[in-house]
Formats: C-alpha cells, structure tokens, sequence
C-alpha cells in the first residue's frame, strides 16, 4: 500500500476492468420521501421492540418469535436496498421503489400484527386477582 500511495498511477483500475458507475441522483420525490420515513418509523419500532421486555416476551411462542426475527431481517434488509435505490436512476429506481413502498406496508401490518398480539395475550391471561383484595374492610 505503500508503494500505491507514492505512484498514483497503482490506484488506477487496469484498462480492461469494468467498474458500474451509479449517477448519483440528489432529486428526492416526496413518495420516496415518506416511504423512507414509514421505514424510520418501523426501524425505531424494531429497536424499541429488540431493547424491551417485549421483545423478549414474543419470543416465547415461536409463531411470534418467526415473525419478530423476520420483521428484523427484513427491516435491516430495506434499509440497505434504500441506499441502493437512492443512487439509481430510470425505471431501475422506479421499481426499487416500488417494491420498498410494498415491503414496508408488508413490514408495517406485521408489526402491528405482533403489537396486537401482545394486547390479546394479555387480555386471555387469567386474571391474578378475582375480586379479593388484601387489607382490612376489604371484600
């Protein structure tokens, strides 16, 4: 590496290298715009879910385990195929988009799916205290 640094001519691609070149667009539209901030949205909500209890608590059935880890991944995934779709251009970054807009809807009732599980879980538990509470005059 200390030979590249002091010939400039090393750091060149040989001639018969391809290197693909992504025309760097700093034109957002605003679908795009929101798109990306449903995914903030869904990144914050992943976080939130990963650092809780709850988090924890939804592994514990493996039906919800599979749908929280996918939810991770395919999150992590998005986030990566943005950046990519962001240095696109044409019908290639038309459909990127599209797809990302369809995913994060996809991503987004799965998420809710799981935040609603956890209310229904908890409203089938049987409650803990039937109507008899500790203490004098109590009933």
């Amino acid at each position: 590496m200390k030979n590249a640094a002091k010939n400039p001519t090393m750091l060149r691609a040989p001639a018969n290298s391809r290197v693909i070149e992504f025309p760097h667009s700093t034109e957002t539209a605003p679908s795009e715009q929101s798109i990306e901030s449903r995914l903030r949205d869904l990144t914050a909500f992943v976080a939130d879910l990963t650092d809780s209890g709850y988090g924890a608590l939804l592994a514990e059935d493996s039906a919800t385990r599979d749908a929280f880890d996918e939810l991770r991944v395919k999150e992590i995934v998005l986030r990566w195929i943005v950046r990519v779709a962001k240095h696109s251009n044409g019908a290639v970054r038309e459909k990127l988009w599209a797809d990302i807009e369809d995913a994060v809807t996809g991503l987004e009732k799965t998420a809710d799916l799981l935040l609603h599980y956890g209310f229904a879980w908890a409203h089938s538990a049987p409650p803990v205290h039937q109507g008899i509470l500790a203490g004098p005059g109590r009933s």
